[in-house]
Formats: structure tokens, C-alpha cells, sequence
């Protein structure tokens, strides 16, 4: 049976339509004020709590009407993880996401269908543990039992090769899936676990569950850049390029505001997403643990990258960082495996960074909600 391939305008066509039937959001979607005139799109968040973290680009730029400047009507899809996202847009059920490269590179780079277009600048993975341990190194966990989310969660790797990368042995059997929240404070209040490889938004909810200020331990991978990935499919990005920046130059836009007014950003997410709001403690140190969550995602990887430029960093760093993942397995293959020079398309960079940072600020300054 001869078969055809989509090209050109079609196939956009084809994603556009794809990314609109059957994906929209549970709660809370694109806004549909004005929509007549605008781009359908769905965008992965590989986060399917819609946790605080995520309010910068899940909320802010639909809220504040950036994705709107952009012509575009956005239907943010929450997903299980971060290969749930690549492939949903590998399918053509979303346009982009924004993936841990330790999913996207992989495949990127054995599907031309998806293209990396942008990194966010530090790394969001950190292990961390009770500071009454007194650790404060991966160093000091030889021989201890690490928390994870999971029995195959990238923070297992995350931190086997801190560890090995600080000159002492580690293995998967040192690892103790504990899931999430209560169940990881759990977990340690037990003495099952001495320590948790996970992100800066999980981590953050089990220290105000234990009510005891948990230690980011020193690692090599803490000084990372590029470790997340903006990932969008090869035919929009070829289709519509005006498009795709216009989608990342609202995420910054987001960013921007969100690092500015942190607590307006929290209060537009919860009315956005209600689920995302916590049911635990008072109305008061709900918004606080948020805040502290969102900021601290923002003050990792909201930043310019260490080119200069929002969602750019330089190929030095993300090759040192590719060299450095795949030495100690956190992604697959060899590093020769990998060109950097190829596997990320910086073609859309000066246009992403098309906006002013400072009149964001201004506007984040003088917001109040309604």
C-alpha cells in the first residue's frame, strides 16, 4: 500500500487539529474571550497536579493575555510525566512542551518529527535531606537509603551520579520509591529514608510537611544548565516559526511577571486550576508553601540563560552538561551520541526574546486582582 507523508502547511494543519480535538484541560483551559480570532493550540505540561511551579506559564500568559498578543487561544494539557509530553506532541495531540532533556534528547534525537527550539537556564533536580542528618553533600549518602517518587524517576540518576561524580559508590538498591507529599514526610518521620532525589516542588511540600528545613545537598548536577527543554513539533516550527517564538516569548513574559508578583501569579492559578490549590493547613500558609514553590522554580531556570538571552544557553554549557549525563547514565547512550550544535535549534532565540522584561515588571508592580 503506498503511503503519504503530510508536508508544508498541511501538516500543521494536521497538529493544529489534532492538539484541539479530545486535549482540553479537565479545568480551567484556554481562555475563550476573543478566541474567533485566535490560534487554537495545546500545549504538555508535564505536571498533572498543576502544582505551583507550573502557574509562571500554565496561568500567567493565558491570564495576563500574552498568549492572546500572540494570536494564539492555548488549552494547557496537564500530563503524567515528561515523556507523556514528548510524545504527545510526537502524535500530534500538542504543539510543544517543556520536558526534562533527559527525556527530550533522547528523542529528538532518533525523531526528526520534534525539535528542542530553547533550554530554561540551572536544573530544577536537587537532592535533599532532614538538616538535623547533618549531611550536606551527595558525598555523605554512601550506603544510605535514598527517597524517590518512583523506581525509575530521573532523580535516581540525578543523584547516582552526583554521588559518583563526588568520588563515593552508589546503586539503584539504595533507592526507596516513596511517592509524593505525605508519603514521602512519611517516609523519613519513619526512618525508612535518609535522604530524597526528587525537584524543588515536591521537595518543597515534604520540608512543610515535616515542619523541619530540608538541606539542598552540594552536587555537580546542581550547577547544570539547559536541563529542561522547550520541545515543539519539526512541522510547526518549520510552518510557523512566528508561532512557536510567540508561544516561548509569552512563557518569558510569564516568567517575568510571575518572578516579579509571585502572590498574584498563585491567586490567577487557584482560580484557574482549583485542584491545584492545597486542602491542607490555612488559606495563609497555603499561599505562602506556593509561593516559595513558584519562586524557587523561577529563581532556578526563569532567568536569561547563561548566553545573555532568554532560553539560550551556550553550547559550551550544554555540551559540559550532555558529557556529564550521559557519563553517569542520567541520559542514554554516549556523549558522541549527541551533537549539541544540531540537537538544538536556536534559529528562534532573537525572536523569543522579541519583548521588554522591564515593562513586564512594571505591569507585575502595579497588578492587583480583581
Amino acid at each position: 500500500m503506498k503511503q503519504h507523508r503530510i508536508t508544508g502547511a498541511a501538516a500543521f494543519a494536521a497538529v493544529a487539529a489534532l492538539a484541539l480535538s479530545g486535549c482540553a484541560s479537565s479545568e480551567g483551559g484556554a481562555s475563550t474571550e476573543g478566541a474567533a480570532d485566535l490560534t487554537p493550540i495545546t500545549f504538555a505540561v508535564t505536571d498533572q497536579t498543576l502544582s505551583a511551579a507550573t502557574a509562571s506559564y500554565a496561568t500567567v500568559p493565558i491570564d495576563l493575555g500574552y498568549f492572546a498578543d500572540e494570536g494564539l487561544d492555548v488549552t494547557m494539557q496537564p500530563v503524567e510525566t515528561a515523556l507523556s509530553g514528548v510524545q504527545s506532541v510526537v502524535a500530534g495531540n500538542s504543539v510543544c512542551t517543556y520536558a526534562s532533556v533527559a527525556t527530550a534528547l533522547p528523542t529528538v534525537a532518533g525523531d526528526p518529527s520534534i525539535t528542542i527550539v530553547g533550554s530554561t537556564a540551572g536544573n530544577m533536580f536537587r537532592v535533599v535531606a532532614p538538616k538535623s542528618k547533618g549531611f550536606t553533600s551527595v558525598a555523605d549518602l554512601e550506603g544510605k537509603t535514598i527517597g524517590s517518587n518512583s523506581a525509575t524517576a530521573t532523580g535516581i540518576n540525578y543523584a547516582i551520579g552526583g554521588m559518583e561524580a563526588a568520588g563515593v559508590s552508589a546503586s539503584k538498591d539504595q533507592f526507596l520509591p516513596v511517592g509524593f507529599g505525605a508519603q514521602t514526610a512519611l517516609a523519613f518521620q519513619q526512618g525508612e529514608i535518609d535522604a530524597y532525589s526528587a525537584w524543588d516542588s515536591p521537595n518543597l511540600v515534604v520540608e512543610s510537611l515535616l515542619d523541619e528545613e530540608l538541606v539542598n545537598l552540594d552536587s555537580v548536577m546542581n550547577d547544570l544548565n539547559g536541563t529542561s527543554t522547550f520541545v515543539c513539533s519539526t512541522e510547526a516550527v518549520e510552518n510557523d516559526p512566528e508561532m512557536i517564538a510567540g508561544i516561548w516569548r509569552a512563557f518569558y513574559k510569564g516568567a517575568v511577571f510571575a518572578e516579579e508578583n509571585p502572590e498574584a501569579s498563585i491567586k490567577l492559578h487557584w482560580e484557574r486550576y482549583p485542584s491545584a490549590k492545597p486542602t491542607e493547613g490555612t488559606d495563609e500558609e497555603q499561599l505562602a508553601l506556593a509561593v516559595r514553590q513558584l519562586s524557587t522554580r523561577l529563581e532556578l531556570t526563569g532567568g536569561q540563560g547563561n548566553s545573555g538571552q532568554y532560553g539560550l544557553q551556550t553550547d559550551e554549557d550544554l555540551q559540559q552538561m550532555v558529557d556529564l549525563l550521559t557519563e553517569y547514565g542520567v541520559i542514554e547512550g554516549e556523549a558522541a551520541d549527541y551533537d549539541v550544535a544540531t540537537l538544538f535549534n536556536h534559529d528562534l532565540t532573537d525572536q523569543i526574546n522579541d519583548f521588554d522584561p522591564e515593562a513586564i515588571r512594571q505591569e507585575a508592580k502595579e497588578y492587583t486582582a480583581e
